[in-house]
């Protein structure tokens, strides 16, 4: 009986030493966790796009023409990253047609081919020294027709310079007919007509500038 309630007092103040939290254990001091870095903010552009509502895009510059015609019309063409940019220079004179590959506030670069060796090259034109600007806007059938009336004004007088104009088949074979100009020059005029419309060139003054603008 002695033994008994001797054992008592020691196994009541284990069981409440298991059941007590580590700070209420006289002696026993609770850990504080590990600090733990910043959580990662992402930016705007790489935020997923949220049902009815548009994702949010980064801004980037492009090259613009703005046109201003004879009788005060005004037309604007917007050159992006990567396509084709077709111009003249002042300080050398030359033409140039290649992609866009950069703009920035007062310059932009093109991805010049080297032919020295064999690859593009970053080549860097300030706005100033644009002189022209050469722009392609396709018209549905104008702009094939630019291509296909004069081939076939220069078919229609290689068949009748060819062709024999008699039922013997010799007479008229290999004689050049005036005649033929006619519908053959009419279709190469035509044809010229319609490139004309759908390749454009603009002498940069001050109707005819060109600037650098953001996208929205």
């Amino acid at each position: 009986m002695l033994r008994f309630l001797s054992f008592f007092p020691v196994a009541w103040l284990g069981t409440i030493a298991c059941l007590a939290q580590p700070a209420t254990v006289p002696g026993v001091r609770l850990q504080e966790p590990e600090p733990r870095p910043a959580a990662y903010q992402p930016s705007s552009d790489t935020l997923p796009a949220i049902e009815g509502q548009a994702k949010s895009l980064t801004k980037s510059r492009y090259l613009s023409i703005d046109v201003t015609g004879t009788f005060g019309q005004f037309r604007r063409y917007r050159i992006f990253s990567g396509e084709t940019m077709a111009f003249r220079a002042k300080s050398d004179g030359e033409k140039y047609r290649y992609p866009l590959t950069a703009v920035s506030d007062t310059a932009f670069t093109i991805a010049f081919q080297n032919e020295l060796y064999d690859q593009p090259q970053a080549l860097m034109f300030p706005l100033a020294d644009v002189q022209r600007v050469y722009l392609k806007h396709r018209i549905p059938f104008i702009t094939e027709l630019g291509y296909l009336l004069p081939a076939a004004g220069a078919i229609f007088v290689i068949a009748d310079f060819v062709n024999p104009r008699s039922l013997d088949g010799h007479t008229g074979r290999f004689q050049f007919d005036p005649k033929s100009l006619v519908p053959g020059g009419l279709m190469l005029l035509g044809g010229a007509v319609c490139y004309k419309l759908s390749h454009r060139s603009y002498t940069i003054n001050d109707r005819h500038r060109i600037k650098v603008l953001w996208t929205r």
